[in-house]
């Protein structure tokens, strides 16, 4: 949704943000060289340039400055610091490649003074901006009109939408809404549309979104031919509202118009690509610093309670229904009874170290052998074994959307209290649900808090781990 206003006030965040960012790299420059340190000149000369190119790369990535899809201050916010954080990160990396003292540059003056500017001048200007956005309405002479026609469920939410995000547009509502008529033909329908958007002509209306059912529509050239002769920008919103429930999410396919049962930011490569680097990361920090010395201590305590090898091997569901050996810390004992029976509290097959490591959850900690590898991911649905989830199956409709993502040691429904034994088909349905939630909902961010609530949660204890 584009318009005049919204396209200079973008241009106008744009020049201010790159001079305030060339502003703070001068000052860097200027302190820099107030001191006896030894600059390389590939360093010192091309810091401007360097800024500029961060810039433009970071506000590019995260869209900062979209004028075509509706304008969301809350969005804009965020954007601004990940671009502000990711230009940071670009900025210091290149002197770390070509400056010998990185640590200085960290700690000396000069950055410490242009850090404090940058961020003065984004929180100051943030607050100028909304002021400007708040008041832009009360500056123009002629605003944008936008309003809806057609009285469902799907234009009652655009219309929150827009009454929510109207920063830049005059939201007039949904034209039709005191209207109970119910089309019973086609033609009606053409007829009551054709006076439509001649009455929002009239009205002064620049764009119309028309929300309707599908099978109403006979020709939409007449209606988008009738809007162009009133200079008007028709756009249709299909109404599906009657078929279901849900909340669909919609994309593009080349020129096919794509409705999907929901949104999965997984789908696109670059999370899924942000989200494996964070694994393996992740999961070598934690052999590296922790499995190397644990693993010794926890093996030698098993060996010596009971006969039987350190790690037991279990197939699990994994991501697309694929099968996958997961490995963990073994809490029992050999042959002690069916493997596919879920542990219960006070369970006769546990050892004492065991009873320790599952109360702990170290026994999970050689699942990070499985997220190097590939099959997991630090994040994600707890996997199952294979005939829990053929179970399950049978008796939840919507089980196996856990299994569009890779499995995770931890996962939001553990740190929701829905970790444990499942004793009740609603108890599974309710993890179903919050694992979805997390499928739908995903983000780095979410990861790296569910991290950190699964340490507290361990810390704390949990008193569904037995």
């Amino acid at each position: 949704m584009r318009n005049r206003h919204k396209f200079t006030f973008m241009i106008c965040c744009l020049i201010v943000d790159m001079l305030a960012m060339i502003v703070g790299t001068l000052i860097f420059l200027n302190f820099a060289s107030s001191v006896e340190v030894e600059w390389g000149g590939l360093v010192i000369n091309r810091l401007i340039p360097i800024t500029i190119l961060t810039w433009l790369f970071s506000i590019t990535y995260f869209r900062l400055y979209k004028v075509e899809s509706l304008f969301s201050l809350e969005e804009f916010y965020g954007d601004s610091w990940r671009a502000f954080l990711t230009q940071r990160i670009l900025w210091h990396s290149y002197i770390f490649f070509f400056h010998d003292d990185i640590l200085y540059v960290m700690l000396s003056k000069a950055n410490l003074y242009q850090l404090c500017f940058l961020m003065i001048y984004f929180l100051l200007s943030r607050v100028l901006f909304t002021y400007v956005i708040v008041q832009i309405k009360k500056w123009v002479d002629r605003r944008y009109m936008v309003a809806i026609w057609g009285f469902n469920k799907t234009s009652i939410e655009l219309a929150a939408e827009l009454e929510t995000n109207a920063y830049f547009i005059h939201f007039r509502g949904i034209l039709n809404e005191d209207s109970s008529i119910e089309y019973k033909t086609k033609k009606e329908f053409t007829t009551a549309l054709t006076d439509a958007i001649n009455t929002a002509a009239e009205q002064k209306i620049d764009e119309l979104y028309i929300v309707t059912k599908s099978d109403f529509i006979v020709d939409l050239n007449h209606f988008f031919e009738l809007g162009d002769k009133h200079c008007m920008r028709l756009k249709f919103i299909p109404d599906f509202s009657a078929i279901s429930k849900a909340h669909f999410s919609a994309s593009n396919f080349n020129n096919f118009h794509v409705i999907k049962p929901r949104y999965e930011p997984l789908q696109d490569a670059n999370n899924r690509l942000i989200k494996r680097i964070f694994d393996i990361i992740f999961s070598l920090g934690v052999i590296i610093f922790i499995l190397s010395w644990l693993y010794p201590i926890i093996a030698i305590i098993i060996k010596k309670q009971s006969k039987g090898p350190v790690l037991f091997k279990q197939l699990r569901t994994g991501k697309k229904n694929e099968p996958f050996y997961c490995y963990k810390f073994r809490s029992m004992y050999v042959n002690s009874g069916d493997e596919s029976q879920q542990a219960k509290k006070g369970d006769a097959r546990t050892t004492p170290i065991g009873k320790f490591i599952r109360r702990t959850s170290l026994d999970e900690m050689p699942q990070f052998f499985n997220v190097l590898l590939g099959s997991m991911s630090v994040v994600g649905p707890r996997p199952h074994m294979i005939k829990h989830t053929t179970d399950y199956n049978d008796h939840i409709h919507n089980f196996m959307v856990r299994h569009f993502v890779k499995p995770g040691i931890t996962g939001l429904a553990q740190v929701s209290g829905l970790r444990g034994e499942t004793k009740k088909v609603s108890d599974m349905k309710r993890r179903v649900r919050t694992d979805i939630e997390y499928v739908q909902r995903w983000s780095l961010v979410t990861d790296i808090k569910i991290c950190f609530l699964t340490i507290v949660v361990t810390l704390k204890g949990d008193e569904n781990a037995f």
